[in-house]
């Protein structure tokens, strides 16, 4: 299948644009331009690579007996077919090549694609093989889709063959032929190619152990004698001088000394009235490898049994299957590397296994980050920080690195390690290991922490401090989801232990993307939660306001409703009896009722404006000032007013509303108060307080928020014309409100109300 023109016209289009420094949206996929992007920043240009001849390659290695049989199969497979298969090791050197007519091998030799050559990114660009490698998953690179300029007639797929056991990459498997013969199934083919391969490799494990056991055999054969184990608790069939259960004893109490690292001896009672004697002492090898041995004496009136139950130590590479003669009693010892490698394939399993069952046993972002430090520190990490988009703790979707991000989680093996505690918000400089890992999409490993510039650059101190502390070692993994970047973690280690290696970008990487997408789960929730509460809200708010207008159109309607029933009442007793009517105490109760209608109109057009104020009309206010103004232009109060003013309280506000609130609040104070009225300015903390106390009955705790409702009175007897509309406290807190203020009132020692607004204090 060849790609259409108008596809390679906007590749190439694309190309250029890039390659002058201008914006590419579109015409390319988006893990081929953040490969032009690596190449870029390593100083790679597309006329010049640097594709070297390397004469040291391995061409005889176990990973290539291994993966020859693959090869011939799938040359086999594209007999007649213009592609050719090749296998490069862990840095995309070439180590064979096969297959391909005459003209296709003739065309790659003049290519320079043969073995010995490298194609690692940093010296070829992007290519299927550097690619597949720096990304550690399959690639597909067609034509212009190469940096290098010589590469683009070239297709090539490519997918990385990994260790079975302990995951590293071995190297690259490559089907390469011209572009316009590309087909995207070369993709899935070279993939089910190299999981061949990796079977092959694990299939050589088992030939090794059973060489093991060969060695064993053999030599029980020359020893012509009773054995009671073999290393690694393989016992064999003729070890019937010690029962089941005494074997199972001297192997846990075994195991329990090798675990201990225990150094010395044990005595451990048997059945039938016998004890074993364990010898526990560390063992080595000529080549340097190490194991810790425990042999086991059985106590026997007429022989001794001697068993030996070994572990490999950290440094144990690899051996020969040996075996030896102690005392004429067998001694056996496997190959070290089989049980390494064992042990580190459990130890993954099972960190993996405690991570599937441990993180994400909530819907909670922060929880969720914090389980993932949890399960890798200390097994895999000794500090794990998790670092997050403020907007994916807010269940928004996820912003980019350089809008800085949030330390959520920080897990440690000791305090004091000197790393952002959770809470701080970082922003990574571009050539920190954090931001290479983002700008990549793949893990970045940093085996010497104080020789990194771009990270000793981010906070120069605090690095050094870091560093005093013992730690030495990072691996940054971007955490990624539905093609977006959540967040980094770093994984650190310190002296205590080896560095990071690349066989551990792997299970970090998954222990990531296992986390991933549990925090990707929360974060949806969460948005999906704050959308539920935030309509939750509105819905409350829409009734609660329903419920207000209605009540406040009933109360309106009857307020109205009782001048207008009287004025009626009045003047159809005036047309009935008109001989007996008083004209003047007609027109007198007319006009009081016509004066009651429009104060109500005038307050409920007042109440409906409120908040409705541009910014403009706000205005420096002195509130001393407007306590004094007002006060001494109120005539006819029944009570003296005092004044108790703190000079300098200003306040920005709309200053005709904020007379009215003062305005309301005296009518309300001279109407109860037994004796008199003060007014009072003062700052309490950031806020302006302005105060009207009076002397009377007071308001009871119950009614002190019933009272600022429309038309609410306190004393239902009181006659109408002594009282006001019922609206000027609820016309009062409305304007506090909408100065981001409060009203409230509170008792009055010994006796009385005070009613207390609070606005924001202004700058001098």
């Amino acid at each position: 299948m060849v790609a259409g023109g108008a596809d390679v016209a906007a590749l190439i289009a694309a190309r250029e644009r890039f390659l002058a420094g201008e914006p590419v949206e579109s015409g390319i996929r988006e893990r081929v331009l953040t490969s032009w992007q690596r190449c870029l920043r390593m100083g790679i240009t597309p006329d010049h690579v640097s594709i070297v001849f390397h004469p040291d390659i391995d061409m005889d290695s176990r990973f290539v007996h291994a993966a020859v049989p693959v090869l011939d199969q799938v040359e086999s497979q594209l007999s007649g077919i213009k592609v050719a298969v090749a296998l490069t090791d862990e840095r995309a050197r070439i180590l064979r090549r096969q297959g391909g007519e005459p003209a296709l091998r003739s065309w790659l030799d003049r290519l320079a694609f043969q073995p010995g050559l490298g194609f690692a990114e940093e010296a070829g660009g992007t290519n299927a093989l550097g690619t597949a490698l720096a990304e550690r998953r399959p690639a597909l690179i067609r034509g212009w889709e190469h940096f290098a300029d010589s590469l683009h007639t070239l297709a090539g797929a490519a997918a990385p063959i990994r260790d079975p056991i302990s995951g590293r990459i071995h190297g690259v498997l490559d089907l390469t032929c011209p572009d316009r013969c590309a087909d995207p199934a070369m993709l899935a083919l070279v993939t089910t190619a190299a999981r061949s391969i990796e079977q092959r490799l694990l299939e050589q494990y088992s030939e090794r152990e059973q060489a093991s056991l060969l060695a064993f055999l053999d030599a029980k054969r020359r020893a012509r004698g009773p054995v009671v184990t073999l290393v690694d608790t393989v016992w064999p069939d003729d070890a019937s001088t010690v029962s089941a259960y005494d074997r199972l004893r001297i192997l846990e109490k075994a195991a329990e000394l090798i675990s201990a690292e225990q150094v010395g001896v044990v005595m451990v009672p048997l059945s039938q009235s016998r004890t074993a004697m364990l010898l526990s002492r560390p063992d080595g090898n000529p080549d340097g490898t190490h194991h810790t041995t425990v042999e086991a004496i059985v106590d026997r009136s007429a022989s001794r049994h001697v068993t030996s139950v070994s572990r490999p130590g950290p440094r144990a590479e690899s051996a020969e299957p040996a075996a030896t003669v102690t005392d004429g009693w067998l001694l056996a010892v496997s190959e070290p590397s089989i049980g390494r490698l064992a042990l580190q394939a459990r130890e993954r399993l099972s960190l993996l296994c405690d991570a599937g069952s441990q993180i994400g046993t909530t819907l909670d972002v922060t929880q969720t980050a914090k389980e993932l430090a949890e399960v890798a520190v200390p097994r895999f990490a000794d500090y794990v920080g998790v670092d997050l988009s403020d907007r994916v703790l807010r269940g928004e979707e996820p912003a980019t690195i350089y809008a800085g991000m949030r330390r959520v989680a920080l897990k440690g093996i000791t305090e004091g390690s000197c790393l952002y505690p959770a809470g701080s918000f970082i922003h990574p400089l571009p050539y920190t290991p954090q931001a290479r890992s983002v700008a990549a999409e793949q893990p970045i490993l940093e085996p010497v922490l104080p020789t990194n510039l771009g990270w000793m650059a981010q906070d120069p101190e605090r690095c050094r401090r870091i560093c005093e502390h013992g730690i030495r070692s990072l691996v940054a993994v971007p955490m990624r989801a539905r093609g977006s970047t959540l967040g980094i973690v770093s994984f650190y280690r310190a002296a205590v232990r080896d560095v990071f290696e690349e066989d551990d970008l792997s299970l970090a990487e998954e222990l990531v993307n296992r986390a991933a997408v549990c925090v990707d789960n929360a974060r949806r929730y969460t948005h999906e939660r704050a959308i539920s509460a935030e309509l939750e809200r509105a819905t409350t708010s829409l009734r609660q306001s329903l419920d207000r207008q209605r009540r406040f159109t009933t109360d309106a309607s009857h307020e109205l409703r009782t001048p207008l029933a009287g004025l009626r009442a009045q003047l159809e007793e005036a047309e009935l009896h008109p001989g007996e009517t008083d004209l003047a105490d007609l027109l007198r109760h007319a006009l009081s009722d016509v004066d009651r209608l429009q104060a109500i109109i005038t307050d409920l057009l007042l109440l409906a404006r409120v908040g409705a104020a541009p910014p403009t009309a706000l205005e420096h206010i002195d509130l001393v000032g407007l306590a004094e103004s007002e006060t001494s232009r109120r005539i006819g109060d029944p009570h003296p007013t005092r004044l108790d003013l703190t000079p300098g309280v200003l306040t920005n506000a709309v200053p005709t509303q904020i007379y009215r609130v003062l305005s309301n609040l005296l009518d309300n104070a001279q109407r109860h108060a037994a004796h008199g009225v003060v007014v009072g300015v003062h700052r309490t903390g950031d806020m302006a307080e302005l105060s009207v106390t009076d002397d009377g009955p007071g308001v009871p705790p119950a009614e002190r928020e019933h009272i600022f409702q429309p038309f609410t009175r306190l004393d239902t007897a009181r006659s109408r014309d002594c009282g006001g509309t019922g609206l000027g406290l609820a016309i009062a807190r409305d304007i506090a409100h909408a100065h981001h203020g409060t009203l409230h009132v509170e008792d009055a020692p010994p006796n009385g109300a005070r009613f207390i607004l609070r606005l924001p204090l202004a700058d001098p």
